[in-house]
Order: C-alpha cells, then structure tokens, then sequence
C-alpha cells in the first residue's frame, strides 16, 4: 500500500472539492433553520417554532470525481485513456552530453544525459500510471561477489557484483511527432536508443514499473515523492535505490555508458507525444516480428560464412597446384 499516497492524494483532492461544494450548500441551509428555531432557557426550543428539516446532502457522484482527476491530469498536460489502456504526455527532444542513463526526465532532471524532458509532474504522472492498473515491481538488486575476483580476473572480464534484474508488470512506450515537412511520424522508444556495444537500436529489452517511492531529502521535513525532487523518470540502466518511475531491463542494465541516440531521434527541441501504452501497441509488434526476421537472416549469413571461406581457401589452392 506505500504506492498508493500520491495517488490518494490526487483522488482525495477531487474528492473534497466535490464534497466542499456539497457542504457549502448544505451549511447555508442549515445556518437559516437555526436562525429561524429561536433558542432559549437551556437549549429549549421556543414554542411555536418548527425545527428545521433535515438537508439532504448526496454523496459526490464517482464519474465526476473521476472527471476531477482527469482535469487534475490535462494541468499537467496528461491524458489518461483508458479504453485504449494508454497514458501520453507532451515532451520535448533533449540534447544530452553523455551517455544516456535516462530515456525521460522532467525539465529539472538530469538533462545532460537524458533523451527527452517534460513539464508534467511526475508524482501526477505516476498516479495516471497507478490509475490504468500497473502495481510498483522490484528494482534490480546487485550484491558484491565474495570472495572477489582478483585483479588478473577483473581485467580478463570477470564480474565483481552479481545483478539480479528488476521484475513487475512491464510498459510499452512510442513517440510521435510530426517533421518539418508535415508527415507524421511514430516509432517505439527502442527504436530511438541506441546500444553502444552493438552500435544498433537496443533488442531484447523491457520496462519495468517501479512506480517510485517517497523519501525524505531534509531531516526535519516530511517524506516527499522522489521523483518530484529529482525530475528522474525513465531510466536507461539500473539506479539505486528506485527513485524513478520506470526502468530498463536488460542485459546491458548495470552499465550506464552503454546507450546513446540512433539516427531516427528527431532534432533537439522537436515536441513529441510520449506515450505509455499498458497493452503491447501493433506497431511494437511489427518491430518484434522485423527484428527476429533481421537476426534470423544475420545468424544464417554468419551460419555460411565459414563454409565460402573453406571454399575459397579450396579454390585457391586447386589455383596454385595447377601453377
């Protein structure tokens, strides 16, 4: 139930303003009836005088706090839809310095090294996420290896910590936007980060929702949601403690100089709709299908490469015993 704070707090603030409106009406009648009941002596009544009725306040009705929560959302430039089980929000196209360790940040993030930044509050943006159904996961854990590894080991590649990957529910994201030439244009977020150590867009790979956490940044001061204080929203590799509302999932997730821009990332400043979808979308699908359909045919052309090798190599010495 520790999720769940930040998203009551939105929900309670649609609530009391649908209850403060009720009970507004509700007092100005009831202050009239006393007015009208005349007491005297020790609380009696005075004769002649009828005791007011009692108001009749109704409960708030659920759709229009729902309405509340989805006006409380367009402030913050998000748009729940829960019919199609996705939550967009507008974003613009960062200009990072380093490596990637954050695929979205809000505008006061880590911008040096994040692909996208928006204005939308992240504790908003985490309760529109609580709201299409996802439960917080575990973040990845890594643990030092005992005994370590000695220094001839670490330099042959051994590991010196052991990485248990994240796990929970899982999120799809796209981004659309349009070019200066007017086409309109979607791709899924894979498409757009790039994977150093294979200088191709990431594979294999999915995003865990962590759904943040509340900490407390001064001492002296209450808990806050840590998101809200650090702007991190999607991260590109494993952060401790989970700070963030998403992260990767992936066999790279440990190393936070592994990911950079591909080629289709629009210019910086270009505005996208980022969207977070709860279903696998057709267009991440598709991607699915071309990319086992890309590896399948690279793993048959590296299969007969050694085989063109072999006869060349034939070939070449058939070539000289005929000299």
């Amino acid at each position: 139930m520790k999720y769940l704070p930040w998203l009551l707090a939105v929900l309670a603030a649609a609530f009391l303003t649908c209850q403060q409106s009720c009970g507004q009406q509700g007092s100005g009648q009831q202050g009239s009836g006393q007015q009208g009941s005349g007491q005297s002596g020790l609380g009696q009544p005075n004769p002649g005088q009828q005791d007011p009725k009692p108001v009749e306040t109704k409960p708030a009705d659920a759709e229009s706090v729902v309405q509340q929560v989805l006006q409380q959302f367009k402030k913050e430039g998000i748009e729940l839809d829960a019919k199609a089980e996705t939550v967009t929000i507008k974003a613009v196209v960062n200009e990072p310095q380093d490596p990637l360790e954050y695929l979205l940040i809000h505008r006061k993030g880590k911008k040096h090294e994040a692909m996208f930044y928006t204005k939308s509050k992240p504790s908003v943006l985490n309760a529109a996420l609580l709201m299409l159904g996802m439960q917080p996961g575990q973040n990845a854990k890594a643990e030092e290896i005992k005994p370590a590894p000695s220094i001839e080991e670490i330099e042959k590649g051994a590991e010196t910590v052991k990485v248990t990957p994240p796990k929970g529910m899982t999120l799809w994201m796209t981004a659309k936007w349009t070019t200066p030439e007017g086409k309109a244009v979607e791709y899924c977020i894979e498409d757009l980060l790039l994977d150093l150590s294979t200088q191709k867009p990431v594979v294999d790979c999915t995003w865990v929702f962590l759904g943040g956490r509340m900490a407390k940044f001064y001492k002296d001061e209450p808990e806050v949601f840590a998101a809200d204080m650090e702007g991190n929203l999607v991260s590109t590799c494993y952060m401790y403690p989970e700070n963030q509302l998403l992260t990767i999932a992936h066999k790279a997730g440990n190393d936070q100089h592994n990911w950079w821009l591909t080629d289709r990332v629009p210019p910086p400043e270009t505005e996208v709709e980022f969207v977070f979808h709860k279903k696998e979308p057709k267009i991440h699908i598709e991607r699915e299908k071309r990319v086992q359909k890309e590896a399948a045919e690279e793993a048959k052309k590296k299969a007969a490469e050694p085989a063109e090798k072999k006869d060349e190599k034939k070939d070449g010495g058939e070539s000289d015993q005929g000299k």
